[in-house]
């Protein structure tokens, strides 16, 4: 019989041992919640109405109640917590949790909402955007793994002040606006690599600032009657603890940044934003050391009314990247995969766009009047101006474009109107392909074109080479305005995708160059082969059509992307 019981016992331990150490258990995580109060001060009453209901309210939250009058040597944990919170001196009630400090207490209904702020993760994401999607899948997992922490998922393109919001966030931050944003513990993440990088980043940061890898410990000897003179509710606990003075200079001098997030904790993709402040390394070590009395310490007082609440800091900027995301190449060095994803798509879209035959034809035109001349350096000084200004006036007509987008915001609406635009374009190219400017056709009318042939004239047989130049530049400009139409398309398409990145103003304007170069590289082309060869060749109706079935089909299948796939058209961690 003792056999049987010692076998059963075993199996009992070893089932046990095995449900312990299973992954797939999961046990709730909790936060700690610290708040420092004088029981002769006139607010305490409230506080620890507040708390002992927040306790009730949110699950795992580790609410711990320091009273000074009992026990002074929670003051130093009280100095530390406010000097890495700004403060140069502390103020009662406290309030710190995830290291965040809010001082002051007016009522439950006022000074709450901004208390639970302190363990709340703002959320700004966009319906549009894949990351955003897979960062709200995971975020689930990760409420019930840490139940204390609040996330407040916010859509910028459906509410203006949470927009307003996350574009502060970020210029205060010092980095473009990305998506998706998460702004909790005054660190901020942009951008989601999926759950393995940045999901597992957003865990880690947690845990470091849930300060519930330790409990603080009740000095040997000394009882605490400050639980049963306080708080008879059994759901607070109250302790006592020490630290020594000379933790206060090591914390501020440099021993904050030791259990920090660094570069070395990141992976590729986003950005952990932050300002060092009290770690849970530095917590445990202040809290655990048996040091002296703070006797001679002055017990801070109530705070005034201009005191209470939590004073911003600064961000610091902190990113590394991932060697699985990152190549090392000769001559340009460190590529990253995601960064390549815009210029290219840019070069590839100004392209298609420049082998347009309403862009093409006029140019063709002047070439095979220019060579007439037989004096390659005229032919290279008119069409190249011609080139020139084009480009110009294109990159200030796709500006505008840009601008409008920027001003009116990436709505849905927008989108699908644009999309629809793009289907109409896209859809009557391919018909000229088939059926030539049979119908509606998106070309330079034929009303257009004696006009502009007999300017073209003018310009190869003036007698002074500023005349012809003159005349170059008011052709360009009112070719482009002519075939603003036809060639609207892929401009407003691009400009609306080039919005969705949410870059720089100055990064958006290299965009607009990197299109036009792109843009003007087939006119280039063509200048130089007549220069070369001075050749008469026109363009002929059956290469306008091939030209027309091209655009066409880029047109068509961007806009159905924009209709019904729009996230594909985000290319940075947005």
């Amino acid at each position: 019989m003792i056999r049987l019981a010692i076998v059963l016992g075993m199996c009992v331990h070893c089932v046990s041992s095995l449900s312990a150490e299973d992954p797939g258990v999961q046990t709730p995580r909790e936060v700690r919640f610290d708040v420092f109060v004088r029981s002769d001060h006139r607010s305490t009453k409230q506080v620890l109405n507040y708390v002992e209901a927040l306790k009730k309210r949110v699950a795992g939250l580790d609410i711990r109640v320091h009273d000074l009058i009992k026990d002074r040597s929670q003051l130093s944990l009280l100095v530390e917590i406010s000097k890495a919170a700004g403060r140069d001196k502390p103020v009662l009630p406290a309030f710190h949790c995830c290291q965040r400090t809010y001082f002051g207490f007016i009522t439950a209904d006022r000074s709450g909402p901004e208390i639970e702020k302190l363990f709340t993760a703002d959320v700004y994401t966009r319906a549009t955007c894949s990351r955003c999607n897979k960062l709200k899948a995971f975020l689930p997992g990760l409420q019930k793994r840490w139940p204390a922490i609040r996330f407040r998922i916010y859509e910028v393109d459906d509410d203006s002040n949470a927009r307003a919001r996350w574009e502060a966030l970020c210029r205060g931050s010092g980095v473009p606006p990305g998506l998706p944003t998460i702004d909790f513990a005054r660190r901020v993440i942009i951008g989601y690599q999926g759950d393995e990088v940045t999901g597992a980043q957003i865990e880690s940061l947690i845990q470091q600032v849930s300060g519930a890898s330790s409990a603080l410990p009740s000095r040997p000897g000394v009882e605490d009657q400050s639980n049963r003179t306080l708080h008879p509710s059994a759901g607070l606990t109250l302790v006592s603890t020490t630290a020594r003075p000379s933790t206060l200079s090591r914390l501020t001098s440099g021993s904050l940044n030791s259990g920090s997030l660094n570069s070395g904790s990141l992976n590729s993709g986003s950005l952990i934003l932050g300002r060092p402040r009290l770690n849970s390394a530095t917590y445990v070590r202040l809290i655990s050391e048996d040091v002296e009395q703070f006797d001679t310490l002055e017990l801070p007082g109530e705070a005034e009314i201009s005191e209470i609440g939590e004073l911003a800091t600064e961000p610091k900027v902190l990113q590394s990247e991932s060697s699985d995301e990152a190549i090392e190449v000769p001559i340009w060095g460190r590529l990253r995969v995601d960064e390549l994803g815009m210029p290219l798509f840019t070069l590839v879209v100004g392209l298609v766009d420049g082998f347009n035959p309403c862009a093409m034809w006029i140019l063709v035109f002047l070439l095979s009047v220019l060579v007439n001349i037989k004096d390659r350096k005229k032919i290279v000084i008119i069409a190249g101006t011609f080139v020139v200004v084009s480009g110009l006036a294109y990159f200030a007509f796709m500006a505008a474009w840009l601008n409008l987008f920027i001003l009116v915001g990436i709505i849905r609406p927008v989108q699908i109107a644009l999309g629809g635009l793009a289907l109409l374009i896209g859809v009557v190219n391919v018909k000229d392909f088939f059926a030539f400017k049979k119908g509606i056709s998106f070309s330079i009318p034929e009303r257009h074109k004696p006009g502009l042939y007999r300017r073209v004239r003018e310009i190869v047989s003036a007698k002074y080479l500023t005349v012809a130049l003159s005349g170059a530049i008011a052709l360009a400009v009112i070719v482009n305005m002519i075939e603003l139409l036809c060639t609207a398309g892929l401009p407003a398409l691009y400009t609306q995708i080039l919005t969705l990145q949410n870059f720089p103003v100055w990064e958006n304007y290299l965009y607009l160059g990197l299109y036009i170069l792109a843009y003007m590289f087939d006119d280039a082309l063509l200048v130089t082969i007549v220069v070369v060869t001075l050749s008469h060749h026109k363009l002929q109706e059956r290469e306008g059509r091939w030209l027309k079935l091209i655009s066409g089909i880029v047109i068509l299948l961007l806009g159905l992307v924009m209709l019904f796939r729009p996230q594909w058209l985000q290319f940075s961690g947005v």
